[in-house]
Formats: C-alpha cells, sequence, structure tokens
C-alpha cells in the first residue's frame, strides 16, 4: 500500500476547509453538455494556474488574510478544548501564536499598502504582507502535525470496502476506487502517478488553487485540482490518490488499500474487516467550520 505523505493530506484539508473553494472569482462553471468532455481526462499541470486577472493583488491578499484569521481563532479554539482534557499544549499554542503574529504582520503590511503615498511603497508593503502570509501558511503543517498526536488515526482500508454517511469531510489516501454523492460540497484531489479517472453525474463548478500559497514541491511535482458546488454522483479511480471530500450531506463508498479520515457527524462500517458490519462513528472535529456552510450538526 502507497502511503501518501501527511504534507498532502495537511493542503488538501486546508484547501477545503479554509480556503473556501467557493465564490471565487477564478472558478468555472461547467453545464451538464460540457461533462461528457471531462469524463477520464487528467488534470492540467498546477503551473499553468495563474492569479485571476479579475482578482487584484490587494483583493487576493485581503481574502486569503482574512481565512487565516479565521483559522488563528479556531486554532486557538481547538488547543483550549484539548487542554480543558487534560493534555499539555504549551508547544501548540506557541506555535499558534507565532501563525498568528505572522497573519497580524501581514495584515498590517497590506494596511499600509493601502494608505501608501506611491506606487513603490504601495507595491513594496504588498511585497511584504505577500511574504508574511505565506510564511504564516508554511507554519501550519508543524500545527497540524502537532494537532493530529491528540487524534485517532486513519481507518485502514486493505482490500476491502468503507461505506460512510455524514456530514463534514473525508480525506481519502492511497491505491482506491471511490464513488460518492454529494449536495453543494466540494472536493480535491491530488493524482501521483498520472492515471487517475473522474466520472462525475453531477452539476459542479472548477477552481484552480493558487500555487502562490502551495509550496513549491508540491506544486511542481503533483497534479491538483479543486472541485465546488457539487451536486450529484461522482466516481475516482487511481493507483496513488489522494481526495479531500467536504459536504453537509455525504455519502460514500471506498474499496482498495489505503487511509480514510472522517471528521465530523457520521457513520461508517467496513464490510469484511474487523468491524464487519458493525456501525462506528466518525471522529469528532477539533474545530467546527464557520466560513462555509451550516456548522456541524452536533
Amino acid at each position: 500500500m502507497k502511503k501518501m505523505p501527511l504534507t498532502v493530506l495537511i493542503i488538501l484539508m486546508l484547501m477545503v476547509v479554509i480556503s473556501g473553494l467557493a465564490d471565487s472569482d477564478d472558478s468555472h462553471p461547467y453545464s451538464d453538455d460540457r461533462q461528457d468532455d471531462h469524463r477520464g481526462r487528467s488534470a492540467p499541470p498546477l503551473d499553468v494556474f495563474t492569479l485571476s486577472p479579475t482578482m487584484n493583488e490587494e483583493s487576493f491578499l485581503e481574502d486569503n488574510i482574512d481565512k487565516s484569521e479565521s483559522m488563528v481563532l479556531r486554532l486557538e479554539n481547538a488547543s483550549q478544548e484539548l487542554e480543558n482534557k487534560g493534555n499539555d499544549v504549551s508547544d501548540l499554542k506557541g506555535m499558534i501564536t507565532y501563525y498568528s503574529h505572522l497573519v497580524s504582520e501581514s495584515r498590517s503590511y497590506l494596511e499600509m499598502a493601502n494608505s501608501a503615498y506611491s506606487e513603490d511603497e504601495k507595491q513594496k508593503f504588498l511585497g511584504l504582507s505577500r511574504e508574511s502570509i505565506i510564511k504564516a501558511n508554511s507554519e501550519l503543517k508543524p500545527i497540524l502535525d502537532e494537532m493530529k498526536e491528540y487524534l485517532p488515526g486513519p481507518v485502514i482500508l486493505e482490500n476491502n470496502t468503507l461505506n460512510a454517511q455524514g456530514s463534514g469531510v473525508a480525506i481519502l489516501s492511497g491505491d482506491l476506487e471511490m464513488s460518492f454523492f454529494l449536495t453543494e460540497g466540494k472536493f480535491s484531489v491530488v493524482d501521483f502517478d498520472g492515471n487517475m479517472i473522474i466520472d462525475m453525474d453531477a452539476d459542479y463548478s472548477m477552481e484552480s488553487p493558487s500555487e502562490r500559497m502551495l509550496p513549491t514541491d508540491l506544486a511542481k511535482s503533483h497534479t491538483m485540482e479543486s472541485y465546488i458546488d457539487v451536486t450529484g454522483n461522482v466516481s475516482i479511480s487511481g493507483s496513488a490518490c489522494t481526495v479531500a471530500i467536504m459536504a453537509d450531506n455525504m455519502t460514500l463508498t471506498a474499496t482498495g488499500q489505503g487511509e480514510i479520515e472522517l471528521i465530523g457527524n457520521g457513520t461508517y462500517y467496513l464490510d469484511n474487516g474487523i468491524s464487519e458490519e458493525q456501525e462506528n462513528v466518525w471522529m469528532i472535529p477539533i474545530f467546527e467550520r464557520t466560513d462555509v456552510g451550516k456548522p456541524f450538526k452536533e
């Protein structure tokens, strides 16, 4: 079984949960008559993606800073919840404090850019703001690595089948075939071997993740795509793929070898594993969503 790097899982989680993947100026809607053109094709290289001309530098930074500030609040609440449960989170809190500092620094530079007296001065502060928010984004991986130590492990598939239904986030990685139904959901994919097949009978739009906010090694090495406003059925197969899904109404079936994280409010069972025909519950999220849709149901 090929295990996907934790870095990619973290990036996909961030893309789906905090980068919005909705109402973006660089989304490209597809109508029903275009869907057949998409079946079976592989995604374009990530390095062809550029900042949409309809979103200027200030708007782009403002959008990312807003989402990062929201993430700061989630992380602070999550660390406090972990501490209330008796965990020693002093190191985690220090990491969050530094992340918060970088986000605040980026906000300050953006405000300076907006009040600059010359174009040169404006561009200088925009560059500093961008540098700070990119540094902040790079700090999220170690923060989430640290948080992951407090969470249960993933569901392991070993040539068996998982069936799940619920509301929240599912992250699947490995040599898998999967099908799922979403209602106004979203998902992102990374294709490591270049042989992923995506078949959709659904309404959807596409969003290109900005390479400005992604690590260079991921941007250059792998193919990534994001789909938003998805209502309908999706089937995906690949020999080494990672898929992150978020929806308030999700029904999922996955077969093969790999690992699956299920976070939110839902149930699942394995058809021929150690929990055969036994219903299990998803992992409770350590912080609830506030940026898109409705909060998870308790």
